[in-house]
């Protein structure tokens, strides 16, 4: 099937899911229906219905348009994707204390330039399947789970799933948690990373990483609407790369995250420390978040404008005897832009942006974000946190910078349409090294239930 064919297919696929949408708005309002999904939740299995069993899915179709990506430093140079993701979840709750998760997942590449990474093409696999139990405790109730879990925390800047390729992070471990309200607990967890490979029942966990932490957020005693979270991690990874070389790495971070609302206002600031050694160098590494933004609810379009910005530490001397790189762990990838486009490591960035409400349930957010080294002497990471070749040294810390615009439409709770386009020009480092203007496009439609 030829590329034109495979993307009409996918063209119709949306347009059908499209129209589906577009009945679901046009119900009137006054003639609400009982959503036929819900005779897939909480089926009793019992007469006196102590065990339940509720069964989900999802089903993604996204066809991507990769022009020069990386600014052309990254292979191929041109890659036009069709990605297709599926999900089968089936949650088992045996009374009030105990469950068991088991979520299966299929990625699917159809088209792709080379072989896809496993990220994108597992034809089969089990991505999420653990035991949990649940009691109660002073105070609150205690949660531990074992086996294969997804885990995200704050606004999953250090830990996170990644949403856009076919198969999102998951990772084999324990977990525990006090949970005392849905706004306070603590967490506490050791697990691995899992890889996922190409094949069926093939994903294992990576022996080479072993991650550990505590998490904990509450609302600040003593101050209306504002909450807080602290956190330490723990991380062994062998043979890790910087620019700095390639060596088994001990880190360990200590941060803390402020974050609220009030009136129009929305805040999100957050700060991390890292020290412990890579090979026989320390490291002493840092970073500082912020988001914040202010929303217009009684302007036409309700529009909000926001700022981003990052200051991510870089390593100022390859030879000095310290790593001064910043190692983000497992964030949510992409993290500036759908592009995926530089990783958050040696950092400096700005994105002002605004997001408009065009509709009750359509967004669209339009931003802007120039990329500078924090030191000139590291490399330029890329979306993998790896250094991209030829990026260390030079004159210049001026990286480039992007525009992105993306666009989503909600119209049920069960279907999401969206899509996003961004535009990158390089800066003078990065053209000295190779690097040329590119473009990233995507969309996207996605049925849940």
């Amino acid at each position: 099937m030829s590329w034109l064919r495979k993307a009409a297919l996918a063209g119709a696929c949306w347009l059908a899911l499209a129209g589906f949408a577009a009945a679901q708005a046009d119900r009137p309002d006054d003639t609400p229906a009982k959503d036929p999904i819900d005779r897939f939740k909480n089926i009793p299995l019992t007469a006196d219905r102590a065990v339940t069993l509720s069964l989900g899915g999802q089903l993604r179709v996204r066809p991507e348009f990769s022009r020069h990506p990386v600014f052309g430093l990254a292979a191929p140079d041109h890659n036009n994707g069709l990605l297709i993701r599926s999900f089968l979840s089936a949650d088992l709750r045996l009374g009030p204390h105990l469950r068991a998760f088991v979520e299966i997942v299929s990625g699917q590449a159809p088209i792709w330039a080379g072989t896809p990474p496993g990220t994108q093409l597992d034809r089969l696999d089990l991505r999420q399947g653990y035991g949990e139990l649940t009691v109660p405790i002073a105070a609150g109730s205690l949660m531990v789970r074992g086996g294969r879990q997804e885990m995200s925390f704050g606004s999953s800047r250090l830990v996170g799933v990644r949403d856009s390729p076919n198969i999102r992070r998951a990772f084999d471990g324990v977990r525990a948690a006090w949970i005392a309200s849905p706004e306070a607990r603590i967490d506490a967890f050791l697990v691995r990373p899992v890889t996922p490979q190409g094949g069926i029942f093939d994903d294992k966990s990576d022996p080479a990483q072993v991650f550990w932490g505590l998490y904990g957020t509450s609302p600040v005693p003593g101050i209306p609407l504002l909450k807080a979270d602290l956190y330490y991690f723990g991380l062994n990874r062998e043979n890790a790369r910087f620019a700095q070389g390639t060596a088994d790495e001990h880190r360990h971070t200590v941060g803390a995250r402020l974050f609220g609302k009030s009136g129009g206002f929305d805040w999100n600031v957050e700060g991390a420390y890292q020290f412990g050694r890579f090979g026989r160098a320390d490291i002493q590494a840092w970073m500082v978040s912020a988001v914040v933004g202010y929303s217009f609810a009684d302007l036409p379009f309700s529009p909000r404008l926001g700022l981003n910005a990052d200051a991510i530490s870089g390593d100022g001397n390859l030879r000095s005897g310290k790593l001064g790189t910043f190692n983000p762990l497992y964030p949510r990838l992409p993290y500036f832009s759908e592009a995926n486009l530089v990783g958050p490591a040696n950092l400096i960035d700005i994105q002002p942006n605004i997001t408009l409400t065009l509709l009750p349930k359509v967004k669209l957010t339009v931003g802007w974000n120039p990329l500078w080294k924090q030191e000139k002497a590291d490399a330029y990471y890329g979306p993998a946190i790896t250094p991209v070749a030829r990026t260390t040294g030079g004159a210049g810390r001026y990286l480039g910078h992007q525009v992105s615009t993306k666009l989503e439409w909600s119209p049920s709770e069960h279907l999401t349409l969206g899509g996003t386009y961004v535009a990158y020009e390089p800066g003078d480092r990065i053209r000295r090294a190779g690097g040329v203007s590119g473009s990233f496009a995507a969309g996207w439609a996605t049925v849940s239930f």
